[in-house]
């Protein structure tokens, strides 16, 4: 009962009300920004975007689902150059009219150029440029180039490192499982923004969990009462940490169910190569999803618990809300100021921009073992979270009446 009351008393407040409808229209708008991502080229050369692109392109492309074998690359490389040799002008026109004629192919393309092109860059026309024998060695290609990258000492990894990216790249299953999959492309790119904004609201729905006391001047009341230094404690903290999780999850299922209704869920077994060729995670599209959310879950339930401290020990709403806000948004901002990059590697952000740790190379030596940053820092906070919601209770059960 005493739960019931404290989330109650947080969502009766008339702000708190306008915050949960103006979540939802950010919900909505993200939503929208997300599934207008899709684009699709008619024959006529005009682009559209939203349900009816993802409809059309969902059809081009999964008329080539399958494993892409070397065959595969090689049909995809002469059919690409033999509709690129139609063209007789540069104008746009043309060039859209084209590329409706090769965009069912265009993320197959995608790793033939991804794979003859210089590491850590991206050459649109590489596959105008090789060999057929080029194009069908995708596979061997993505190891043999990173391996040239890690000699050419661009980038200082240890010989531990090395070993580890190696393994990583040749332990990646072949050849790809290939079908639509721009639905879970869009949603990725996105997911990471939606759930900051989520974190912030949620950060400031509980500010006032424990300040509110004080704020009402009903604090002496409070802890004069029977179960007002223990079991009403722990019911201010399990609501916030119920307005935490359940809010999280309600939006982040409500965004996803949104974007793949209309984008489809075609291509949640592909690996996540085919959106993060030099990912090292060796994970598919689905699977990575999973991760994000399960990182951005820690990084949210994290500034939470930080929040509901501040609420205790400062007594203050204001300080409350403005913690997320500081280790969510503050964060990012110092770690391009900072002149130490590998320890702003391991803020709490990282958890919210779980996107680009799995995009770029991130990794970390322990004793000789290598592992991955998120492998370390989603343990660390959730530990962290959890080592919190006693010192929060302890701190706020010690407050004296004035």
């Amino acid at each position: 009962m005493m739960l019931k009351f404290e989330i109650k008393k947080v969502f009766s407040k008339a702000r708190n009300k306008v915050a949960v409808l103006v979540l939802l229209v950010v919900l909505v708008v993200v939503s929208m920004l997300t599934i207008n991502r899709i684009e699709y080229t008619d024959a006529s050369g005009n682009s559209s975007t939203g349900i009816t692109a993802a409809t059309k392109l969902r059809q081009d492309r999964n008329q080539w689902a399958g494993y892409l074998t070397k065959d595969v690359f090689k049909t995809v490389y002469r059919q690409r150059n033999e509709i690129v040799s139609q063209k007789t002008s540069n104008s746009i026109e043309e060039e859209n009219k084209l590329f409706h004629q090769i965009q069912g192919t265009e993320a197959i393309a995608d790793l033939i150029n991804n794979a003859n092109s210089p590491w850590q860059e991206y050459d649109y026309y590489a596959i105008e440029k090789i060999s057929e024998d080029d194009a069908a060695n995708v596979y061997e290609k993505r190891i043999s180039n990173l391996k040239d990258w890690l000699a050419s000492g661009e980038e200082h990894f240890s010989k531990a490192e090395q070993d580890f990216l190696i393994k990583q790249y040749q332990d990646l299953k072949t050849p790809f499982y290939y079908e639509y999959f721009d639905g879970w492309s869009a949603l990725l790119q996105n997911l990471p923004t939606f759930m900051m904004i989520l974190a912030l609201f949620i950060g400031y729905f509980i500010a006032d969990i424990f300040s509110n006391e004080f704020q009402t001047k009903a604090d002496s009341i409070y802890f004069s009462t029977k179960l007002g230094r223990n079991k009403a404690i722990w019911s201010k903290i399990g609501a916030g940490f119920l307005i935490t999780t359940v809010t999280f999850i309600v939006f982040v299922t409500l965004y996803t169910i949104g974007v793949l209704l209309v984008c489809g869920i075609d291509g949640m077994n592909c690996p996540i190569q085919f959106v993060f060729w030099r990912s090292c995670y060796n994970i598919t599209i689905f699977q990575t999803y999973l991760l994000l959310v399960l990182a951005g879950y820690i990084g949210t339930l994290f500034a939470a618990v930080v929040a509901m401290l501040a609420s205790a020990l400062t007594r203050s709403t204001v300080i409350a809300i403005m913690m997320p806000f500081i280790i969510l948004c503050a964060f990012p901002f110092l770690s391009r100021i900072m002149p130490l990059p590998e320890i702003c590697s391991f803020f709490p952000d990282r958890l919210l921009d779980a996107y680009n740790e799995i995009r770029n190379i991130g990794l970390v030596e322990i004793k000789g073992h290598v592992t991955t940053i998120l492998n370390i820092i989603m343990p660390v906070y959730t530990v962290v979270s959890l080592i919190l919601i006693p010192v929060i209770y302890q701190r706020y059960k010690k407050i004296q009446i004035k």
